[in-house]
């Protein structure tokens, strides 16, 4: 299967009623993980980068290799910037071979986030890349990303349909209560308000911070049927706990390999885990 873009992916995705997984990687393992689990499940998969990962493995790096192991399975991939906020980091992303961007300009008005954005989807669109936007500001801490909860904006559904028009982004992220990181204190989904965007949009919608959400609240979100849902924090916490885990049980084990394929395995079943609940299984 080509590796492409997140266009055809999600529209498909928002037709059929089911969601594509959208999941962070850190390094070589993450990454293998990711597209194995797809290839197990027969599974769509984008792979989300960080601007911090983009810069610790390399613009070239990356994408020569999701290339090459794109070419040994059948499953539609895609590789996208993650809260892209530098523009810099989005230019090379776009000329080195991702195939989506995401422009973050969430932090800023309405008005000077659409000036961003649009720059950045005319520049990206040119060379046939996808971008992501984000209206209304998500709390939590990504990376990057720290969003206090008095700075948290939930999405106004009247702004939605003029922010696509002007922007012509390819999806929207949008802010409903979801934060990045786990849920460590009470938390309220605003389901009323995401049924209103559901309404009046017809373009893939998309869902920040869903690591560690109750199994209800989980399920719930799937039920609206946005396109895609990111999953970060869990794959990072269940990557160094299995790391931790398997220096404590093998304290006399010194062959790299077999602690990194422990960790595959482990980061593996658990995107596997998210492609049955979001329902992507068998949808490639």
């Amino acid at each position: 299967m080509p590796y492409v873009n997140t266009k055809e992916m999600l529209i498909k995705a928002r037709q059929q009623k089911y969601v594509v997984g959208g999941f962070n990687i850190v390094n070589h393992t993450s990454l293998v993980a990711v597209i194995e689990a797809a290839k197990e499940n027969n599974s769509p998969v984008i792979i989300q980068t960080s601007q911090k990962t983009v810069k610790e493995l390399g613009y070239k790096v990356l994408p020569a290799v999701i290339k090459e192991l794109a070419k040994e399975t059948d499953v539609p991939i895609a590789m996208i910037l993650d809260h892209g906020t530098d523009t810099e980091v989005i230019k090379n992303c776009v000329e080195f071979g991702w195939t989506s961007v995401m422009i973050d300009g969430s932090a800023y008005p309405f008005e000077k986030n659409i000036e961003i954005t649009k720059k950045i989807t005319d520049m990206a669109h040119s060379k046939n890349v996808t971008v992501e936007g984000e209206l209304g500001h998500i709390g939590g801490i990504e990376e990057h990303i720290s969003v206090d909860s008095d700075k948290v904006l939930l999405t106004d559904p009247e702004k939605v349909l003029e922010f696509a028009e002007r922007t012509q982004i390819d999806s929207l992220a949008v802010a409903i209560g979801t934060k990045h990181g786990f849920y460590d204190i009470k938390y309220e989904l605003d389901f009323n308000r995401l049924g209103k965007i559901m309404d009046i949009t017809d373009f893939p919608i998309v869902i920040h911070g869903c690591s560690g959400l109750a199994e209800n609240d989980l399920n719930r979100l799937i039920s609206f049927c946005p396109s895609k849902m990111n999953i970060s924090t869990e794959i990072k916490h269940i990557y160094i706990d299995s790391c931790k885990k398997y220096i404590e049980e093998h304290p006399d084990e010194y062959e790299p390999v077999k602690k990194i394929s422990y960790v595959q395995q482990q980061v593996k079943e658990l995107v596997k885990k998210y492609m049955d609940i979001f329902g992507s299984t068998g949808k490639a």
